[in-house]
């Protein structure tokens, strides 16, 4: 596919340049709010009055705990008052294609804060980087989504289509953000603005996160063998999970994700047993996360998980007799993928092409993001957005040259996509 700047893409790409200074002042604007799970209000205040001072039709309103109901939610366990949802719509004038720009909000926490050598909430530039907590993942893609339109009104150029910008919640925990946005606002395609580096996330895997209870005997540990350990009850099945992991990823690979090394990853995140060195611990749990391949279905997989721990069980005498409990929270979600050759996929990797000069290479995410929910409801759905390094890590950075041509290349595209006027 050939594409070439028209007059509104030349003032859109002079604009960007003009305004290349305010577009990093919004990310560090954004990065200065910390924004973890439960307290995203104060920077959703931010997107929704950037979004009005730019004229779009702007809503607030926090998630109904009906969306829990829904297939593919999950539950982070905090309550959704006070930490709302943000959408801002710049109408088009007609007969042009509709266009959703999303990104998340939230951020995962900087903890240890002791790891960094950076301010995680200071938005810190030294050279063509900008450190902190969501510089990376995600703020740079939500400030994007913000300027676009502010850009667009500066240059003075209009759309035929609708541009529906949305700044959400969870994206980090369950998704119920993206969700919920996706059965409010139909759409002709959505670009979720997550870090690419420039490529297209066209494919990611599902994720589930469950917890395994494990019942011992607490006793006192000058008389330990009175007890049962939980903790050490613990160990067939961890190891019977590590089994699993394995088992998963020798089962025939998923095309997306050929020639990705162990695409499928279980991890056992947190464990809590016992109270007091001289105590046998009564109690363990297990708080873990598992990824499947797009097509494959949360029940089955945890069916696969239940199988696993309860053959771990009937090995050993006392889980056979107390067997552990699976519960499920957070992430229950089935992975997406969107084809290449998708009429919105291939223009933005036309507009891609044109600015960097290189091919908008697919890649597949063995984590989870907010583009599957999209897909769900039939509206094609990839990510692409800006580079960086070190999310979730100490000294998260953001690649601040790739932010110019991001935009350029996002610009030109909702253009072409929406039609200008």
């Amino acid at each position: 596919m050939n594409v070439s700047p028209t007059p509104a893409v030349t003032r859109l790409w002079a604009e960007i340049d003009r305004q290349a200074d305010a577009v990093v002042g919004t990310i560090a604007d954004l990065v200065r709010i910390p924004s973890l799970l439960g307290d995203e209000a104060p920077v959703q205040v931010y997107v929704a009055d950037h979004l009005r001072q730019t004229g779009l039709a702007t809503e607030s309103w926090d998630l109904d705990d009906t969306i829990l109901g829904q297939p593919n939610a999950g539950n982070s366990g905090i309550p959704f008052a006070g930490r709302p949802n943000v959408a801002g719509v710049l109408a088009g004038s007609g007969g042009g294609r509709s266009l959703i720009l999303n990104g998340h909000i939230d951020v995962v926490s900087p903890e240890p804060v002791s790891a960094w050598t950076r301010d995680p909430w200071g938005a810190e530039i030294v050279g063509n980087r900008m450190y902190g907590r969501g510089a990376y993942d995600m703020k740079a893609g939500v400030a994007l989504n913000l300027m676009l339109p502010r850009l667009l009104r500066d240059a003075g150029i209009g759309l035929n289509g609708d541009l529906i910008v949305q700044s959400v919640i969870e994206e980090e925990c369950t998704g119920n953000g993206a969700l919920d946005m996706s059965l409010r606002f139909p759409a002709d395609a959505c670009i979720v603005t997550e870090p690419t580096g420039g490529s297209l996330t066209q494919a990611h895997v599902g994720v589930l996160w469950f917890r395994v209870a494990i019942s011992g005997v607490s006793w006192h540990a000058m008389q330990a063998w009175k007890g049962v350990n939980a903790i050490t009850k613990a160990v067939p099945i961890i190891q019977a999970l590590e089994r699993l992991d394995a088992e998963l990823n020798a089962q025939p690979v998923h095309p997306a994700f050929a020639g990705i090394n162990h695409p499928i990853n279980l991890n056992i995140g947190v464990i809590h047993g016992g109270d007091w060195p001289s105590t046998v611990p009564g109690a363990c749990e297990l708080h873990c996360r598992l990824s499947m391949y797009p097509g494959q279905s949360v029940a089955g997989t945890r069916a696969a998980i239940e199988r696993a721990i309860s053959r771990a069980a009937m090995a050993d005498e006392w889980l056979r007799e107390h067997p552990p409990v699976i519960t499920y929270d957070g992430f229950g979600s089935a992975g997406s993928e969107v084809s290449m050759d998708e009429p919105a996929i291939r223009l933005l990797g036309a507009w891609h092409q044109l600015v960097a000069g290189t091919e908008m290479m697919p890649r597949s995410g063995t984590g989870i993001n907010d583009m599957r929910y999209f897909n769900f409801q039939g509206i094609p759905s990839g990510c692409y957005g800006p580079g960086g390094a070190l999310a979730h890590a100490a000294d998260e950075w953001l690649d601040l040259d790739t932010i110019v041509p991001t935009a350029k290349a996002l610009g030109a595209f909702l253009l072409d996509w929406c039609g200008a006027n």
